[in-house]
């Protein structure tokens, strides 16, 4: 299995043999070595077959067994929302330690505009307590999604999801201590360089920033500060490509100080940072 991923230029071939297998014969991943003897029935193989077809036709080994690891924690998806990658962990780490490293009148007020999985603000809730978090999606699904894995998080009375379009959602629920997103920023010259896996599976609707990448992202850096409380946080995922032009947007901005473009896991300029004055 391993060899023909390779063959087909599939990434991390092993990784994705090992998750396909583990899913297909239950148990973790660890088991595959430790009953390197036992034999796949019928069945199983019949499905680890179905599996590695769909895998050499490039569709996510995430959305074929379901589930995919965020910040340490497992969430359900499927094709209606992005797979959580790690780069977008950072947000998380932002926001906890915003929360920290200030004090507030009441529990700290957050949104995240986008929520898709849940993945963001279910792992703020998780790790902080007490919160709010209004988790927003314009996808029905994803925001089905997103409630079913708060209920599988316990954090389900912490984050409330509400169907809707960028920040108009949220325009008469603030004002808000964080607003967070990893909203859609590909430039429409970058989707087609996308690798196939997401190109041809993950959801356009999540992806397409539009010409410049910043069709959401700019009106949110513009209507942001008036849902955001003094000394409040925006935090933005954003394409490398765009971070100078979003920049420049959050300097023009006087409602806004301390702007600044930070760095992901892996050291890729990757997200806008920006307090309200």
């Amino acid at each position: 299995m391993k060899s023909r991923f390779e063959d087909n230029d599939i990434e991390s071939p092993r990784l994705i043999a090992e998750m396909l297998l583990t899913h297909v014969l239950g148990g973790q991943r660890i088991d595959l070595y430790a009953n390197i003897d036992r034999i796949a029935t019928d069945d199983e193989r019949e499905t680890l077959r179905t599996f590695v077809k769909r895998t050499l036709e490039h569709e996510p080994v995430q959305y074929i067994v379901g589930k995919a690891w965020f910040n340490g924690l497992e969430f359900s998806i499927n094709s209606s929302t992005l797979i959580p990658r790690t780069c977008t962990e950072t947000i998380v780490d932002q926001c906890l330690h915003y929360c920290s490293n200030n004090t507030f009148e009441n529990e700290p007020k957050i949104a995240d505009i986008g929520t898709g999985s849940g993945c963001i603000a279910i792992s703020i809730a998780v790790h902080l307590s007490p919160c709010s978090i209004i988790a927003t999606d314009i996808s029905e699904d994803a925001l089905l999604l997103a409630s079913e894995n708060a209920n599988v998080h316990g954090v389900q009375d912490t984050i409330s999801c509400v169907q809707g379009d960028g920040l108009s959602t949220i325009q008469h629920q603030g004002p808000f201590d964080i607003i967070c997103s990893n909203p859609p920023y590909i430039p429409d010259a970058e989707m087609e360089q996308l690798a196939p896996n997401v190109k041809h599976w993950e959801p356009k609707l999540a992806l397409s920033g539009g010409q410049n990448g910043l069709k959401v992202i700019g009106p949110m850096i513009e209507t942001a500060p008036e849902l955001l409380h003094s000394g409040g946080m925006l935090l933005l995922e954003l394409a490398a490509s765009t971070t100078n032009q979003a920049l420049k947007l959050a300097c023009s901005n006087n409602d806004y100080r301390d702007a600044t473009i930070l760095r992901d896991r892996f050291g890729d300029d990757r997200f806008l940072r920006v307090m309200k004055r």
